[in-house]
């Protein structure tokens, strides 16, 4: 059944699905975990913020290296990355619902036995959830060598992923609402953990439909694994890309994390006005992905890549100056259709490092190049913390106020804008560094 698809559109379809998978269960946890352990399993604040820390902050950076580099090496009759997707799928899934179903109901456990029983779970979860989803990842630019492919499954990929933030933020709360109300607390969760790891773990199974290796074990030159590592952290090429997918990364978690207080403090609304006002930047892609791929085909997506990255940048920054409800609805309208492009051609950086260091060093090492993109990348969630940090001490903010003062928004949208500047300025930087995806190549 393995690859019964592969080749067709319709098992580029199936392979695509796992980008369903990726999304919902990385959303899913991003989004609800902290409110779990703290709500419903009445955990410290501080230790679950702690464990959070531990598992997503420091341990989930780590293993996406030891991942890679595993994966590459690793050598079976089904190969290097479906091996991993067949049989460690059902593994996560398994432990995704352990994260929803903690014994709380036990009352001789305390709050620290509860707190390792978290931090033990997730671990686990994240470490079998990276050694499926890299291994899924992977096999992207292995299946896919020609730009009109990869650029067609980059398309399908980016579709399935907003289908898995739809359920996140969507229909996600209103599951949780009616399980709970109809099964109780501690079942209705359990049983939410149940369908949402059906759904995630389903749709990387499926994946498999559409999924072929083309090198089932180690191909090309033995390298020593200090070398490996030093190989990967100094191509310019690799790095450049990775800095373009983290400079990008953090202009989007950025958004995110300053909603909230864009919404409420620079257009005088409500926290409510948040769906209003996200829902069209989560849309809006879907809408623009084909045009897109159709400009990259012709221009070249490093081309399309740095316009619609700019282009995103002006927008953000119109949206830090806006001042009612309506404009940013327009906003984000226009910044969702434009960030398809963002979304579309970054997935097809890494592929073409990929590919140029195994004409170099004649081995394929997709694995620990996705794992060492995912360890750069998570430092765009630490740059958020940093400039959050910096606008609301620059600005002033006085914290556990209802209002804040003119001078105060002013300066916090200021010093936002500067934060996007010094973002777009260090992407610009990547840009000139990295060598393909131009016209032709």
């Amino acid at each position: 059944m393995i690859g019964a698809f592969y080749g067709r559109k319709i098992g580029k379809i199936f392979y695509s699905l796992g980008a369903l998978g990726e999304s919902l269960f990385f959303a899913i946890v991003a989004t609800y975990l902290t409110y779990f352990y703290i709500e419903i399993a009445r955990v410290d604040p501080v230790l679950v913020g702690l464990g959070y820390t531990l598992t997503y902050g420091i341990w989930n950076s780590i293993n996406d290296i030891i991942a890679g580099y595993i994966s590459d090496k690793t050598k079976t009759r089904w190969g290097r990355r479906i091996f991993y997707i067949l049989f460690f799928t059902p593994l996560l899934m398994a432990l995704f619902v352990l994260i929803w179903t903690p014994p709380i109901s036990q009352s001789s456990l305390s709050a620290y036995s509860i707190f390792l029983y978290f931090l033990l779970i997730v671990f686990f979860f994240e470490f079998v959830y990276t050694f499926v989803d890299l291994s899924w990842n992977s096999l992207f630019p292995e299946m896919y060598e020609e730009i009109q492919e990869r650029s067609e499954i980059a398309v399908y990929r980016q579709v399935f992923a907003v289908f898995g933030v739809i359920v996140t933020f969507v229909l996600a709360p209103q599951l949780i609402s009616s399980l709970t109300s109809s099964l109780g607390i501690g079942a209705g969760w359990a049983f939410f953990g149940f369908t949402i790891s059906v759904i995630g773990g389903g749709a990387f199974l499926l994946s498999l439909l559409g999924s072929r290796e083309k090198y089932t074990g180690v191909k090309g030159n033995v390298i020593p694994i200090k070398d490996y590592f030093v190989i990967t952290f100094t191509n310019k090429a690799f790095l450049s890309a990775a800095f373009l997918i983290m400079t990008t990364s953090w202009m989007w978690s950025l958004v995110e994390a300053l909603a909230p207080f864009i919404v409420k403090y620079f257009l005088g609304g409500e926290v409510a006005d948040i769906t209003i006002i996200g829902t069209p930047m989560i849309l809006f892609p879907i809408f623009s992905y084909f045009l897109w791929r159709k400009l990259s085909l012709r221009f070249g997506y490093k081309v399309i890549l740095g316009a619609t990255t700019v282009m995103i940048s002006f927008v953000l920054v119109a949206l830090t100056w806006t001042t009612t409800i309506l404009q940013a609805v327009i906003l984000m309208s226009l910044f969702g259709f434009i960030n398809g492009g963002v979304q579309l051609t970054r997935e097809l950086l890494i592929p073409d490092v990929v590919d140029d260091d195994a004409r170099r060093t004649g081995v394929r090492r997709e694995g620990i190049y996705y794992g060492a993109r995912t360890f750069i990348d998570r430092f765009a969630l630490a740059l958020t913390g940093i400039s959050t940090a910096f606008i609301f001490n620059f600005s002033g903010y006085i914290s556990g106020h209802d209002t804040q003062p003119a001078h105060v928004v002013q300066s916090m949208r200021l010093s936002t804008t500067v934060v996007f500047a010094i973002a777009l300025m260090l992407f610009l930087i990547a840009f000139k560094y990295y060598p393909f995806g131009k016209k032709n190549q």
